[in-house]
């Protein structure tokens, strides 16, 4: 691709971003369909969110992901939300109208696609644990609570974080029961003997998590992991987890649904699945 005057840029916007595979998902897919476009990572301390998300207006900037830990900072900056980026206040994507910005959600439905692809067993009646209250969090819990038959456990070490999410999902989706579980290896243990599938949300390893799977070997034999994180490949979390018994699965499969439907987004353009995956698969190789 030639770049020039009629290039149109799109960003990333978080902090660290320096990681991302999103430029080279993205970038596949605008050469695959012969677009004149370009996707580029921007790292934005907290102080500056305000001011990244007006230039984007200032700069006709295409459109934006945002990743960790902007989700819910961008919120007051944009014209616009739709009804699930509202309800869960967090928005991982962007769309520059005209200067008109509006902010979508792609993780919840991303996730459940990237489950629905891993685990063909699946069923909603499985009880789900789900470990942190942030955006990415936030997100899926919706998605799931939305398909769900069963209960969901929710672990935070925040506590009152945890009821608010526990709250909204009872009272915002047909989900039955919503369970809050404190950050404590004991409490963490007896949950997880009711869950079919945990998903990890938290940016770094919890030890309590760790702690509480090492008191379970074998155990978790009919039990899923996913961990949203995708670097490193493996995080220690997965192997405490796989060691007692289970299956894990890091984010890459969520981070390749969540960007397809965001490119769709900024685009309008039907996604080039095959490519796309080609890309990122060379990418990993290399690294």
């Amino acid at each position: 691709m030639n770049i020039d005057a009629k290039t149109r840029l799109y960003l990333l916007i978080g902090n660290p971003v320096a990681h991302s595979l999103s430029p080279t998902l993205h970038n596949a897919a605008f050469k695959s369909l012969g677009m004149n476009s370009l996707y580029l990572a921007a790292n934005v301390e907290s102080a500056e969110v305000g001011a990244a998300v007006k230039g984007l207006k200032a700069l006709s900037i295409g459109g934006a992901n945002v990743t960790s830990p902007h989700k819910e900072a961008v919120l007051k900056y944009l014209d616009n939300l739709s009804t699930e980026a509202k309800l869960i206040k967090s928005v991982n994507t962007i769309v520059n109208n005209k200067g008109f910005l509006a902010g979508f959600t792609t993780d919840g439905s991303g996730f459940y696609r990237s489950l629905l692809e891993s685990v063909d067993n699946y069923e909603p009646d499985w009880p789900v644990m789900i470990v942190g209250a942030g955006g990415a969090a936030r997100a899926v819990a919706y998605a799931i609570a939305n398909k769900a038959e069963s209960e969901i456990y929710i672990v935070n070490r925040s506590v009152e974080k945890a009821k608010t999410l526990a709250e909204f999902l009872e009272t915002s989706s047909p989900l039955k029961k919503c369970k809050v579980v404190d950050m404590e290896e004991k409490s963490i243990e007896i949950a997880l003997n009711k869950c079919r599938l945990i998903i990890y949300s938290l940016p770094l390893d919890s030890p309590a998590l760790i702690a509480a799977l090492g008191n379970n070997p074998g155990i978790l034999s009919n039990s899923f992991l996913f961990d949203l994180r995708y670097n490193p490949a493996r995080t220690k979390v997965m192997e405490a987890f796989e060691r007692a018994g289970g299956r894990s699965f890091n984010g890459l499969g969520m981070l390749f649904w969540q960007a397809a439907e965001a490119f769709e987004l900024f685009t309008g353009e039907q996604a080039p699945l095959e490519n796309m995956k080609k890309a990122i698969a060379l990418q990993i190789e290399s690294e």
